[in-house]
Parts: structure tokens; C-alpha cells; sequence
């Protein structure tokens, strides 16, 4: 086969050559799907550079108003009260930009991702890599007291679904190069390949199934060869030698779990909280944005430490660089600067606030713990360090990827005791405090049930949009007996909707009422309305609710069939059948999308 260079498509090519749409199973697919994982896992990897990159721009442009990509450490450069107008100008400009060009890229980028996977069949738009790369970088580099982590989960996610768009590939293998695209940011930016699994797994696809672990594992793999050439083999903090001398002390770090997932808890609630106030507050949103970036630079100017994300601060802390009463006060602060800076238009993440709120909890902690028992050797930096993990615990539920990224990040098993049980604590305190984590309850105020158990029946993770019939066959309110029965007769349903001419649901009937309607009007069908048999539906539901929550509302004894309307116009758009359900089964058992 000659191919012309000028004219050449490989999106034409390999579909022609039928090199995507293959069987479940087949070893040609598994091959693809490695090979895919791979170039997205590159990308990731070379996204989470460029993102780092654009940071030190900003923050240099900012801060020592040059122009240079070398990292800079904002603790040197803010002393001067310019400093204050900085979060303000970074804030707006951040929101004006996710506004204008990708208003899906605003926030903390997490929750967007596990939007795109449960609710969107893997995609997400394109043009969401530069804009969540700029927004964010704005928002960081002047200042913002928020994080890296997930923008760049966003940014690597976005890149393997653009990836995966381009060669249209099927939607189960979508899902999966989104799930590469979070496993290479997170390995690439913490250098913690195993951890970047781990977190696709229990936060991205929810499932743990051969087919889907391979691919994360080769993206994390090749995510992670790439920083380490530009960046070489470190850790994310270097933590003093520790060791438990006095196994009574494991019951402190179950002390330090319910603490972390009580205040994890807390931050999750002020943080959405102080968002609901501000967008209540009846004001153009740039004021908003300014009056949010004035606070945080006024709180920085004297704190810098709640600038950014903050891992100069950490570091002290690991190593009792800190103070019981700076380490209190930074815990409160950065709690109200990082809600401040996402309600007032920022975009950034909440990972890298989670780890600053932990050690400076575990740092506190510590040093309460070292004037009540002063006969323990009370190290208040291992606090800080397993503090850390166990309070992301307890803001993301993700309690295996908490134990297992902050084992690779400072490369110290003899911590792996207390890290394991306060990581559990911790997160079954906030379980019991609040059902949902930092990233479920901002789904949930999009009407999405974000499901955090991989064992989860496929009816709860499924969306009814998902499964319903586009475009049901209806019949108008205005039409008689005698153009229903001669229109509906022929066809096999039982039960049919009714609808006005705005294409509202009105209601329904069955195909027995419209025959026995039909049978003793049959003189004078063609006068008397079909409206005399429509009774009120049953069974609605919402196209981003799931099958489940739709089954619960079926009532014993009713048909089946579930109307599915838009939340705000009632409109009817689709309707889910028994036959829908046989098929969602059929593909969860591994059939091709």
C-alpha cells in the first residue's frame, strides 16, 4: 500500500484499517491500548513540566518583575507591600480566563475529571489543557493559596481524552486514557509512580480490573522516566530518621486521626461555604475576585507561608522548624486563604493545601503531646509527616492513595504503622461526620452521586443518560382517541408518554387504556380527546441521576419504563426501557461500548 506524505491521515488510515474497533480480549487491542497509555503517560508527563514551568514565569513576572521560567521561592521575594495587590490581579485574570474560553477549567480540577469519567463517557474538551495551565499558573504565580496537583490532573486528563478523541477510540478506552492522563500528573509531579496508580484507581475509574491497571501502569511508569530525566531521582520532602520507641504511642496517632478527619471535615465545609457567600453576594463577580485576592495578599503579607502551596512551610515543619503558636495559626489561615482564593475565581487544588493543613494539624499535635508526656521522645515532625496523610484521608476518602503517596514521598517505611492507622481513623471519622469528600460534595451540587466504592454495583455508577432512548415515540395532549389508536396501535409498548407542544412530559397511558378507551368510544373517537386517559407519571428521572436512584422510585406494581426529563423545563429527552438495562448489564460484563 503506497501512502502519499502530503495527503497521509493516520486518524483515516488506522480506522480504515479497522486498528481500534476490536473485540474485547483480542491481543491487538490490548497492545493499542498499552501503546496509547504510553504516549499519554509521555504527555503527562511533559505537561506536568510545562505547568511547573509556567508557574515560575508567573511567579517570577510577579515577584521579581523579569521574565524567566527558573524556580524561584516566593518566601524570598514577598516583603514588599506591592505583594498584597498581587493575589487580586491573579484571581481575576484567572476567572475572566476560565470564563471566557473554558469556564469547565474554574475551580480545583479533581472533581471536573471525575465529572468527564462518570457523566461524559471520558471526554473533555481540548481546549481545557491551556486554559486550566494558564488559569492556574495566574492564580499560583501571584500568590493564590492553593496547589499544583489538580490542575495538573486536569491538564494530563484533558490531553488523554483529546488523545484518545483524536484516533476515536471506544468510550471504555476513553475512560481509561483519562484515568492515564490523572496517573502520569500525579506520578510526575510527586515522583511517586505507584501513588499515581493508585489514585486513578480509587479516584478517577473506580474499578480495579486487569484491562484498566495495565494501562495506568505503563502511563505512570513513562510519566514518571520523563520528569526524572529533566529532574532527576528525589524526594518531595526530606524527613529526619523516625522510629515508634514506645508502642503505646500508636494510640497518639489514632488521637492525631480523629483529629485530622474532624478538621479535614471542617475545611471541606468552610471551603464551600465561604464559595456559597460569595456567590450570593449580589455584586459584579471581578469585585468579588478582587476583594478575595485582597485578603489573601493582606494574610500573606504577614504570613508568606500560606502563599501557594506551601512545601517550604512543610518542610520546616517536618523537620520542628516551627513553633506551637505559628503552626496553629497557619492551620487557620490557610483553611480561610485557600476557600478565599477558589470563591473568589481562583483555579488550583486542594491537594497541596490538604498536606499543608495535616502537617501543620500533626506539627501541632506534636508539640501538645511533648509538654503532656515529656517522658515519650515525642518527635512533632513524624506527627506533621503522618498528619499529612491522614488529613487528605480525610478530605478525599482516598484513604489507599493517602498511605501509599506519602510512603513515596519521603521514601520512609518506618513510619508505614502509625501513617496506615491514622489514614483509617481518619477517614472513617469524617465518613461519620459527613458523607461526602472535598470532590464528591461539588459533584453532588451538580446533581452527580460520585460512588467511592470500587465494589459498587454498576446500576449506582451508571447514569441514567447513559442508558436512556434518545427522542421516545410521544403523542401530542391535543389529539383525539381515533389518531392515538390509529398512530400508537401498531406499535409494541406499553405504556406511551404525552407531551404539550413544548415537548413538556404531561403524562402518560398504556396501550391497554388506549384500547379499551378506543373500543367503547370507537363511534365517536375521532371527537373525544386522548387527554380523557392520561394519567400522571410515575417513574422520572434525571438524565445525571443514577439507574439506581431511579430504580427506588419505581413504585410496585407500575410499568417499568422511566421518562427521563431536563431538570429545569420538564422536557422529555429519553426514556429507559427493561431492554435498556439487559444492555447496561451487557456491557458492564465487558462487551464493547
Amino acid at each position: 500500500m503506497k501512502i502519499d506524505a502530503n495527503t497521509f491521515d493516520p486518524r483515516r488510515y488506522f480506522r480504515g484499517a479497522n486498528f481500534f474497533q476490536l473485540r474485547r480480549g483480542n491481543h491487538r487491542e490490548l497492545a493499542v491500548t498499552n501503546l496509547l497509555a504510553a504516549l499519554t503517560g509521555i504527555i503527562a508527563g511533559y505537561a506536568a513540566l510545562g505547568f511547573r514551568g509556567m508557574i515560575s514565569f508567573f511567579q517570577n513576572l510577579f515577584l521579581l518583575h523579569s521574565v524567566s521560567f527558573a524556580e524561584v521561592s516566593p518566601l524570598d521575594h514577598v516583603r514588599g507591600l506591592w505583594i498584597i495587590l498581587f493575589p487580586a490581579v491573579g484571581l481575576t485574570l484567572s476567572y475572566y480566563t476560565c470564563k471566557w474560553f473554558a469556564p469547565e477549567a474554574e475551580g480545583h480540577g479533581v472533581p471536573e475529571v471525575i465529572e468527564a469519567v462518570m457523566a461524559k463517557g471520558g471526554r473533555m474538551k481540548k481546549r481545557v489543557v491551556i486554559v486550566k495551565a494558564l488559569a492556574s499558573s495566574l492564580t499560583i504565580g501571584s500568590g493564590g493559596s492553593v496547589g499544583q496537583e489538580g490542575p495538573v490532573v486536569q491538564i494530563g486528563s484533558a490531553a488523554g481524552s483529546a488523545f484518545g478523541q483524536l484516533f476515536q477510540v471506544r468510550t471504555k478506552l476513553l475512560k481509561i486514557l483519562v484515568g492515564c492522563g490523572a496517573t502520569g500528573a500525579i506520578a510526575a509531579t510527586f515522583n511517586t509512580p505507584i501513588a499515581g496508580v493508585i489514585f486513578a484507581v480509587e479516584l478517577i475509574l473506580f474499578e480495579f480490573k486487569f484491562r484498566s491497571f495495565v494501562p495506568l501502569v505503563i502511563a505512570s511508569v513513562f510519566a514518571t522516566m520523563i520528569t526524572r530525566i529533566y529532574l532527576g531521582e528525589h524526594v518531595a520532602f526530606d524527613v529526619p530518621t523516625y522510629s515508634i520507641d514506645n508502642p503505646v504511642e500508636l494510640l497518639f496517632y489514632i488521637g492525631l486521626g480523629f483529629g485530622a478527619g474532624a478538621i479535614a471535615v471542617f475545611f471541606i465545609k468552610t471551603l464551600y461555604g465561604i464559595e456559597d457567600t460569595m456567590r450570593a453576594i449580589k455584586t459584579p463577580f471581578f469585585i468579588k475576585s478582587i476583594g478575595a485576592g485582597l485578603i489573601v495578599g493582606l494574610v500573606g503579607y504577614r504570613f508568606p507561608d500560606i502563599f501557594g502551596s506551601g512545601y517550604d512551610a512543610i518542610s520546616s515543619a517536618l523537620n520542628q522548624g516551627m513553633t506551637l503558636p505559628l503552626l496553629l495559626t497557619l492551620l487557620i489561615l490557610k483553611i480561610f486563604m485557600t476557600s478565599f482564593t477558589l470563591a473568589g475565581g481562583g483555579s488550583g487544588g486542594v491537594f497541596a493545601p490538604s498536606l499543608f493543613l495535616g502537617a501543620m494539624f500533626g506539627g501541632v499535635f506534636g508539640e501538645v503531646l511533648k509538654e503532656f508526656f515529656p517522658d515519650f521522645a515525642i518527635n512533632s515532625g513524624a506527627y506533621a509527616l503522618v498528619g499529612m496523610a491522614a488529613f487528605f484521608a480525610g478530605a478525599s476518602r482516598a484513604t489507599f492513595t493517602s498511605i501509599v503517596i506519602l510512603f513515596e514521598m519521603t521514601s520512609d517505611y518506618s513510619i508505614i504503622l502509625p501513617l496506615m492507622l491514622a489514614c483509617v481513623v481518619s477517614s472513617e471519622t469524617a465518613w461519620l461526620l459527613s458523607r461526602h469528600s472535598i470532590y464528591s460534595l461539588k459533584l453532588a451540587r451538580r446533581g452527580l452521586n460520585m460512588i467511592t466504592d470500587m465494589g459498587v454495583n454498576v446500576i449506582e455508577k451508571t447514569m441514567v443518560g447513559d442508558i436512556m432512548t434518545e427522542d421516545p415515540l410521544a403523542a401530542k395532549e391535543d389529539i383525539s382517541l381515533e389518531a392515538a389508536h390509529e398512530r400508537f396501535s401498531k406499535y409494541h409498548h406499553k405504556i406511551f408518554p404525552v407531551i404539550n407542544d413544548k415537548g413538556v412530559l404531561l403524562g402518560s397511558f398504556t396501550r391497554h387504556e388506549l384500547e379499551t378507551a378506543y373500543q367503547k368510544n370507537i363511534k365517536d373517537a375521532a371527537t373525544v380527546a386522548l387527554s380523557e386517559i392520561v394519567n400522571p407519571v410515575a417513574n422520572v428521572a434525571f438524565p445525571k441521576e443514577s439507574v439506581q436512584d431511579a430504580l427506588n422510585r419505581i413504585q410496585p406494581g407500575r410499568s417499568t419504563r422511566i421518562f427521563v426529563v431536563k431538570p429545569d423545563s420538564k422536557k422529555l429527552i429519553g426514556v429507559v426501557s427493561p431492554s435498556d438495562f439487559v444492555r447496561m448489564m451487557t456491557k458492564a460484563e465487558g462487551s464493547d461500548e
